[in-house]
This record gives C-alpha cells, sequence and structure tokens, in this order.
C-alpha cells in the first residue's frame, strides 16, 4: 500500500509543486503515525513480532460476528428478489402499485469561472477560463454550453427544467457529491464554494425540493485528503451550514461531528404531507466513502475504523430492524471499485447480507459513468442487493452530462424504472434549441431485463461475460 501511496504522490507532484509539498507532509507524518511505528512495523507490517501493542482484527472474525444473529426468514438470500416477484404478481393480476420518482445527479464538478471562447487546450488541469491563452484555432476554443475537454459550464443545469418538464416534477432528489471543479486546491472555502453555488442554485429554482445530500472527495483540501483524527473538519462544517435548511438540527450535529449522517426522510424540513405518507419508515443514509479512499493520504496513519462509521452502520441498521425501518443508502464511492479499500469494501458487503432486508436502494457516483454492482451473499454468493452508479454531469473528459430519474415503488422502496437523461453539448453548442436533458435510454428496456431485481442483474452480467 505504501509503494501504491507514493506512485499517486509522484503523479500529482508534476501538477503542482506547492500542492506536492502538502502530500509530502501528509505521507510522511502518517507514515510516522501507523506505518513506521515500531510497534506496528514490527507486529503488523513485518508480523515476527508478538502481538502486544496492537491487535488485527480479521475480516473472517468481523464476518462471523455480524452475521451469527442473521434471521431465518433472509438466510435463502432471496428477501429482495422475492419483493419483485410479488410486483410481478401484481402486475399480471391487474394491480397497480404506487410509484413515487426521485432523481439522482452526481459529480457536478462545475467550472465557476467557464467562458465561452476562451481556450480548451490551455495545459493545465482547468482550462476554458479566462486565465489560460488565447485558444490557437476553432477547435480548442471552449463553446457556449460546454466541452469534453473541460469541467461542466454550470449554466447546462439549469436545463433540467426541461427534464422536469417530461417526467414531472421529482418526489426527492438524492445529490451524490463532488462538486469543485478538477482543480487542486489547500483552501476550505475554494473546494466548497461550487458545493454553495449548487445549494443555492437549487434553492433558487426550487426552493421545496427534497434534497438528500453527501459530499464526495474533491470537497476537501487538497482534494481527497480528509483527516477523519480531527474533532471538526472545516469543509465539513462549511458544507454542513450551508445545507442547513435540509437538516434538521439533530442531523446537522450529527454531520458536523461525524461527516456521515442519517435521518427519517419524513422529517426533512421541506416535506408535505403526502411526502411523508409515501416515505413513511424509511431512512436515508448519507456514508462518507472518504474512509475507503485510496488517494486518502491520511488514511496510511488511521488506525480501525475511521470516525467508526462502519460500527455506527451497523448499529443503526439494528435499530432500524427493530423499529421496522428501511433504508435507502446514498454516497460517492462506490465500494468494490479500485478506488474504495478492499477491507472497508468487505465490511459494508458483510452489512449488506446481514441487512438485506433493510436497505432496498445504494446510490453512487464517483466513476462518471453508467454502472451497477451486483451484491452477492457472503456464504453461498447469491444476488442479495445493487449498488447502483450514477453518470457524471460535468463533460471531464469525454462525456455527456447526464442525470439519472428513478421510479420507486411506493411500498417497498425498491426501484422499478431508472431511466438515463442526457445533455448532448455538441449539438447545444451547434443550436441552441438542444440544449437540454432528453431521455437516452431505460435499463430494462435497453438491456431486456424482466426486472430490475439483483438476480435480473446477474443474469445481465452473465450474457456480458458469454459474450
Amino acid at each position: 500500500m505504501t509503494k501504491l501511496f507514493c506512485q499517486i504522490f509522484l503523479f500529482n507532484a508534476a501538477q503542482s509543486q506547492a500542492i506536492s509539498d502538502a502530500y509530502v507532509e501528509m505521507i510522511m507524518v502518517n507514515l510516522k503515525i501507523k506505518t513506521f511505528e515500531p510497534n506496528y512495523f514490527c507486529e503488523v507490517e513485518l508480523g515476527v513480532c508478538k502481538p502486544n501493542k496492537y491487535e488485527v482484527l480479521s475480516t473472517e472474525d468481523y464476518t462471523t460476528r455480524v452475521l451469527s444473529d442473521k434471521p431465518d426468514f433472509i438466510k435463502d438470500n432471496n428477501y429482495i428478489n422475492s419483493l419483485y416477484d410479488d410486483m410481478q404478481k401484481d402486475k399480471e393480476a391487474g394491480r397497480d402499485r404506487e410509484t413515487m420518482l426521485m432523481y439522482q445527479f452526481s459529480d457536478l464538478h462545475w467550472n465557476l469561472n467557464y467562458e465561452e471562447g476562451t481556450n480548451t487546450d490551455c495545459g493545465a488541469i482547468v482550462c476554458c477560463t479566462a486565465q489560460g491563452p488565447s485558444p490557437a484555432s476553432k477547435d480548442t476554443t471552449a463553446g457556449k454550453w460546454g466541452d469534453y475537454r473541460c469541467d461542466a459550464n454550470p449554466k447546462v443545469f439549469a436545463q433540467l427544467k426541461h427534464t422536469i418538464n417530461i417526467t414531472g416534477t421529482p418526489d426527492f432528489i438524492a445529490w451524490t457529491g463532488d462538486n469543485p471543479d478538477h482543480g487542486i486546491y489547500k483552501d476550505p472555502s475554494m473546494t466548497t464554494n461550487a458545493t454553495i453555488q449548487v445549494t443555492n442554485f437549487i434553492e433558487t429554482h426550487s426552493p421545496e425540493s427534497v434534497v438528500f445530500p453527501i459530499h464526495g472527495n474533491h470537497e476537501f483540501n487538497p482534494m481527497n485528503t480528509q483527516d477523519f483524527n480531527i474533532e471538526i473538519d472545516p469543509v465539513v462544517e462549511f458544507v454542513a451550514n450551508s445545507w442547513e435548511h435540509w437538516l434538521t438540527p439533530e442531523v446537522r450535529e450529527e454531520y458536523i461531528r461525524n461527516s456521515y449522517f442519517s435521518y427519517d426522510a419524513t422529517t426533512h424540513p421541506d416535506t408535505n404531507e403526502e411526502f411523508r405518507r409515501k416515505m413513511e419508515k424509511t431512512r436515508i443514509i448519507s456514508l462518507n466513502t472518504n474512509n475507503c479512499y485510496m488517494y486518502n493520504f491520511y488514511l496510511i496513519g488511521q488506525l480501525n475504523d475511521p470516525k467508526q462509521q462502519l460500527e455506527w452502520l451497523e448499529e443503526l441498521l439494528r435499530t432500524m430492524e427493530q423499529n421496522g425501518e428501511v433504508g435507502i443508502i446514498i454516497g460517492h464511492m462506490p465500494p468494490g471499485i479500485a478506488d474504495c479499500l478492499n477491507d472497508v469494501s468487505l465490511r459494508l458487503n458483510v452489512l449488506l447480507d446481514r441487512f438485506q432486508h433493510i436497505v432496498r436502494l445504494n446510490l453512487y457516483g464517483h466513476t462518471h459513468y453508467e454502472e451497477f454492482e451486483v451484491i452477492r451473499s457472503i456464504g453461498d454468493k447469491k444476488p442479495i442487493g445493487m449498488n447502483h452508479v450514477a453518470p457524471s454531469i460535468t463533460t471531464f473528459f469525454g462525456q455527456n452530462p447526464s442525470i439519472r430519474a428513478i421510479t420507486l415503488d411506493v411500498k417497498t422502496k425498491l426501484p422499478v424504472k431508472i431511466e438515463t437523461y442526457t445533455f448532448d453539448i455538441k449539438k447545444a453548442n451547434e443550436n441552441d434549441e438542444d440544449a437540454k436533458f432528453v431521455k437516452d435510454h431505460e435499463l430494462t428496456e435497453t438491456y431486456g431485463m424482466p426486472d430490475l431485481s439483483p438476480r435480473s442483474f446477474l443474469d445481465l452480467t452473465t450474457s456480458f461475460a458469454s459474450k
């Protein structure tokens, strides 16, 4: 792992000497805290000393403990699939089921200084601004609505009004982080400015929207790095204050203290009676995925469970089980990808196995692509749940801005339809009439799936592998 962190550092060092110095200091200090601490190095890294100061908790022991009281009614690892079977039976019998609509948008990466006519190939990380040299040709000139070599032009976001005209107003929005451009800054006011601007935009144009947010890795300073050992992170406090109108006082306090939070969806300040009826006994769980990010150099010196997030999540899910609640998890970085450290992914997988009947929807971003992960049970590897990964709004690099419109079954809070709406930058720059998000596809239609159950997604991946 140390070698990997050093390789990442060398990549960033070439970008900015000032920031690279900060990364060097961060790495060396945290290596000294844990990896190069004599007892840790001898007992854990080398494994030649008798355990004295450190006790290594194995994934196997964790798995055994968490799954030891798994309820009998979910031991066949078919709970979510059976709920989809029930929906199909109602459909065949002509019984309508109530649905609700949500939007998910992720990885906005707003370039707050985007300017039409500027250079798209300026030699820096962030181009399409007045600070760069003049464009050498038309091909390197920033268009009115954006460019595939630059981060998102904020004016694109306003065009979601056309999508709402098509789908209707969503019941709620999940906003899953990474809001600043891809520049590397060491100033929390700069890294959180985009988050504040997006928040203000939503409040201005849709003040009654029910928004459930969580930050990503780019909001921190320098980007990707969060020190879980400090009591209150200034970035989290900045963001929590900007989201104050979307959080209850108790939730805001929890977020500032822990950098993650959850709350009963019906307690959101912007809810109405109809929303509270639809979301009764439903909890939104906003995870901070910087606890597993391989580029978070502070983790080199972090022992155990950063900010006790996995311990908190287990306790929360047990309480929800007792209270008859179901949950929707939102986070920025999906577990299971190379960017997320393996131990955290494995432990989260164990929790999602044990509480497969509780967690109905998992929403992430980060990769900038539309992706999915099939969650499989620990023992028999059956498909028990799904992680849905949203595409990005930023165009960095080469994507058209996209959002997802997800139709949920009200009774189960399971997705029955996932549509992707896309803004074609090339067409928009040629004609303002095309400057809008339009439906690109819906998952079941595109892939010929009978439903959005974990079983159907596993069948789909199997079909991919056989081609």
